[in-house]
């Protein structure tokens, strides 16, 4: 089984797997009843067309409803042909590895800070913004 690799993409097929339906007319005329699991309105109603940006934090909050709120439950899930299982911790894995390092963040940190500084005082000394 291929993975859908974008969060879109995952929730769609998520959508089709639910309404038992290759049909994206099925998928748009789902009412968002009640998730199995957690017993509330599903979470991917709102992003079952595509219309909207698919946030990975929603499929985060789905997981830990579906096992019963607990992180270390999550972390240990063990469902891994589930559609959601890549993006359980929140985070979007074709992402991964990329970005900047946590040395690049700290000194870009740093000089920000020192850049605020540096405005700050000059504010102080002529009574008004550069």
């Amino acid at each position: 089984m291929i993975l859908p690799k974008s969060p879109a993409s995952t929730l769609r097929a998520y959508c089709h797997y639910c309404v038992q339906s290759r049909s994206d007319l099925e998928v748009k005329n789902c009412t968002g009843g009640l998730v199995f699991a957690s017993k509330k309105p599903c979470p991917f109603y709102a992003y079952r067309t595509g219309g909207k940006r698919a946030p990975v934090k929603v499929m985060r909050q789905f997981c830990l409803d579906c096992m019963g709120g607990g992180k270390e439950a999550v972390r240990e899930c063990s469902i891994i042909d589930c559609l959601i299982y890549p993006f359980r911790f929140g985070k979007n894995p074709a992402l991964a590895r990329q970005g900047r390092s946590k040395v690049e963040m700290s000194q870009m940190s740093l000089l920000r800070k020192a850049t605020a500084r540096e405005i700050s005082r000059k504010i102080a000394r002529t009574g008004n913004r550069p």
